[in-house]
């Protein structure tokens, strides 16, 4: 009995230790995301957050030219994520039961199958509150608690992406918000899955044809920023870089990003100095206004001391002959 016993509490010790790196596992991931979801300046795509849990993703369906396309990525790295098999937008649109999640599977991952509930976002996309337009696909990242592990809906274009069966056209809410079968998300428990991770699949499955670096930057975007919030700007893009660069387990793209991090810390380190020589430059008119202005005044204090002065003299005499006339109409009484 006493053996059983501990068997049973070192289970349920195991399950509960599993349940708390699961946790901490996504809730790392909603961390990294809170800050990549500051980064601008990308060609390809932009993002930003909606809530703690939530990412838009907004990705530019054809921006390149079929010179500029990339070769099917799948450089490997141990015990990180790969692109290597995952969709690129050249199969597009894609059948529904290879780019989606069938209904009895979300309902498994839910755990709530006996009440016919599956994995929805948030709220379903015909809500989407966002501006569509047909030049962009707009996807929803979100690592909701309850489901312990992030996915990824389309907001838009679905039929851009997938044929959606004719016998949904009944629900076509529960069609259009299953989540993405993305090859990122599929190994979330047993990869090291990181949010560039996810953005880069989702570049490669959208734009058309496949960019060589997902993470391209967009330098015309940053040259059009005032000098002191492209600073700010150009920081957060190079420390984004370089997790990708440290950390990014596909590697066929990592010379195309080296070289736009070396790009990108040239100007932040050039506006950085810019940005000092104008508030150098800033200050020192400032203090020789100053340093005017205390000098104007002073003067004006110096004038009117010396016509003070000057009238002095004159009062004074003033007074003492009116004090010796007083005296001499009074000295007979």
């Amino acid at each position: 009995m006493s053996k059983r016993s501990a068997r049973e509490r070192h289970t349920s010790e195991s399950a509960e230790d599993r349940e708390r790196a699961a946790k901490k596992k996504l809730q790392n991931f909603l961390t990294e995301m809170l800050r990549v979801g500051c980064v601008r300046g990308f060609k390809y795509f932009s993002m930003y957050m909606r809530g703690r849990e939530e990412m838009i993703c907004t990705v530019l369906n054809e921006p390149l030219t079929p010179t500029s396309a990339s070769p099917a990525m799948g450089t490997t790295s141990e015990g990180h994520f790969n692109f290597e098999s995952s969709f690129t937008s050249s199969d597009l649109p894609f059948e529904q039961k290879d780019l989606m999640m069938s209904s009895g599977t979300q309902r498994k991952l839910s755990g709530l199958g006996y009440m016919d509930v599956g994995l929805p976002p948030a709220s379903p996309s015909e809500r989407e509150i966002i501006p569509m337009t047909d030049d962009r696909t707009v996807f929803l990242i979100a690592g909701y608690a309850k489901y312990s592990c992030p996915y990824v809906w389309v907001r838009n274009n679905h039929e851009r992406l997938v044929k959606l069966k004719d016998g949904d056209s009944s629900k076509p809410s529960i069609s259009r918000d299953s989540p993405l079968k993305l090859k990122s998300t599929s190994h979330w428990n047993d990869k090291d899955i990181r949010i560039w991770d996810v953005l880069g699949e989702l570049v490669k499955l959208s734009s058309l044809p496949s960019p060589h670096n997902p993470f391209a930057v967009d330098l015309e975007y940053f040259s059009g920023l005032p000098v002191n919030e492209r600073i700010v700007a150009s920081a957060a893009m190079v420390h984004f870089l370089q997790c990708v660069l440290i950390y990014a387990g596909n590697k066929s793209y990592s010379g195309l990003v080296a070289d736009d991090l070396r790009e990108i810390t040239k100007h932040h380190f050039a506006d950085f100095q810019t940005y000092l020589l104008q508030s150098t430059s800033q200050q020192r008119e400032q203090d020789q206004a100053a340093s005017n202005q205390s000098y104007s005044y002073q003067q004006q204090q110096g004038m009117s001391s010396s016509a003070g002065a000057a009238t002095q003299p004159h009062q004074a005499g003033y007074s003492t002959g009116r004090t010796k006339l007083t005296q001499r109409v009074v000295a007979p009484y």
